[in-house]
């Protein structure tokens, strides 16, 4: 008797959830995928035309939001060993799941504190 593992595409279990945050706070995005063989999987942050910057790990942790860290952040995955053949036609699978974040300007400013001895 025979037990192969028999291939799977990739699919999400878990997809990244949009979120609202203010400027200095963090926010972490997480997605999972399954798959036979264990799918890769990488961030893109989804600005203009081109990504413009790429992460491989099931979470990406934001630290520092500026106003500028506001955007479209993408979890993509795929098993198919060809995902990262350059010359292979656009028939190589990548499956996509998208979450937004955006990053408000706190409306709180602290003070500046009184220097005692200018009384």
């Amino acid at each position: 008797m025979w037990f192969g593992h028999a291939s799977a595409s990739a699919g999400f279990i878990k997809s990244p959830l949009s979120q609202m945050k203010l400027t200095n706070d963090s926010a972490e995005l997480h997605c999972e995928v399954v798959g036979n063989p264990i799918p890769e999987v990488q961030w893109w942050f989804v600005e203009g035309e081109e990504p413009n910057e790429t992460f491989t790990q099931l979470t990406i942790h934001l630290t520092s939001l500026t106003l500028e860290d506001s955007g479209t952040y993408e979890c993509r995955a795929s098993n198919d060993p060809d995902r990262n053949e350059l010359k292979k036609t656009p028939k190589i699978k990548w499956i996509r799941s998208q979450a937004n974040v955006i990053v408000i300007e706190s409306e709180w400013q602290s003070e500046p504190e009184e220097d005692p001895q200018s009384k």
